[in-house]
């Protein structure tokens, strides 16, 4: 098995922690606190710019060798692959929630607690479904070459947030996460 699934799993405990930080900060203005608006947008400007373009893009290069190699699992792929969209669109719609924050109403907060809450969710249950049933699938079922193809296609990413070189628009959210 290629480095691919260990990388992606990598990326999901990364993504774990942040949606941890997010989740405080919502549970912040579900109590009428107010919350780190800026580190919550860094959250996502992060998960934007890395996860939506290279981790997803990821996944769905092993789901298409994987749909080659075993049609019947094109329900549960396809509804992964769905989801990545779904996924984007909710963490776009939290996201102009978020710059809209600087007013501070009742509602914009409760929109925002919502959003916020659907997004963290919808990203938990997804992760959970690709490490339980589709990562091992692909272990099992994908061949050398076929992961060959798959490294290839990827190439080397360099994470912003979480690699040895972090990006000077992340050190304040590294610092936090490192502790």
């Amino acid at each position: 098995m290629s480095h691919v699934i260990a990388a992606l799993t990598r990326d999901h405990a990364n993504i774990s922690k942040l949606l941890e930080i997010l989740e405080s900060e919502i549970l912040a203005i579900t109590v009428g606190k107010t919350p780190d608006y800026p580190l919550m947008q860094d959250i996502m400007r992060y998960l934007s710019q890395y996860s939506d373009r290279f981790h997803h893009p990821k996944e769905d290069l092993i789901f298409a060798q994987l749909l080659r190699r075993d049609p019947d699992v094109r329900i549960e792929v396809e509804e992964l692959i769905e989801e990545h969209v779904l996924i984007g669109l909710a963490g776009r719609e939290f996201s102009s929630l978020l710059h809209a924050s600087s007013v501070d109403s009742v509602v914009l907060r409760e929109r925002l607690s919502s959003a916020g809450s659907n997004f963290v969710r919808s990203q938990r249950e997804h992760m959970s479904k690709e490490e339980n049933k589709l990562f091992p699938l692909a272990g099992q079922l994908l061949s050398e070459k076929e992961w060959q193809i798959i490294d290839g296609a990827i190439g080397s990413i360099d994470d912003p947030l979480f690699d040895e070189m972090t990006s000077d628009d992340y050190q304040r959210l590294y610092r936090l996460i490192a502790g």
